[in-house]
């Protein structure tokens, strides 16, 4: 009898919760990394992260026009050379899971060249659609399966963007390359 208790307790403990695969906590203060492709260009990615005044996308769900966001100085890694958005873009700090920037396209990077009325943009790169449907398809998985671990390392891995000219993503889009 003593035997079947001690093997009842052991399943027991090896059930808690304490020992269940480790899927990450929810992380409010969370963020997500946005780096430069590792590609050749003429433009420094160092001066885009700098510089990069918004980030601009559409989203037909909550706007039929563009939607844009401002990048504060604390989403400027310049060191890593990145930009970062705040994880709650993704994931709510109530843990629900946000459509706004990840269920966008055409997202672009610009630059404000002209303060004054009405202000004039320039675009310095883009996140290929293609990158931000595998990444959108990878953190639902994650998340469906509340694997916070794994939706964290696609926020900072996932999101590469690439130098780009305001005239050359408009040839691009106009090729339907995007």
């Amino acid at each position: 009898m003593k035997k079947y208790i001690f093997i009842l307790v052991a399943v027991l403990f090896a059930c808690t919760k304490e020992n269940l695969p480790n899927k990450g906590k929810l992380n409010p203060n969370a963020m997500i990394s946005l780096r430069p492709a590792l590609t050749k260009s003429v433009m420094n990615v160092a001066d885009i992260v700098k510089y990069t005044t918004d980030i601009s996308f559409y989203n037909t769900g909550i706007s039929p026009n563009s939607v844009s966001r401002m990048f504060s100085v604390a989403q400027r890694d310049i060191a890593n050379t990145r930009l970062l958005m705040w994880g709650t873009d993704i994931i709510t700090q109530q843990g629900k899971y946000c459509t706004d920037f990840i269920e966008g396209r055409d997202i672009v990077f610009r630059v404000l060249t002209s303060p004054t009325w009405p202000a004039i943009w320039d675009t310095v790169a883009y996140i290929p659609n293609s990158i931000i449907a595998s990444a959108r398809t990878k953190i639902i998985k994650e998340f469906a399966d509340s694997n916070y671990t794994a939706v964290y390392r696609v926020f900072d891995s996932a999101f590469v963007f690439t130098p780009i000219t305001g005239a050359q993503w408009k040839a691009l889009k106009l090729a339907g390359q995007n």
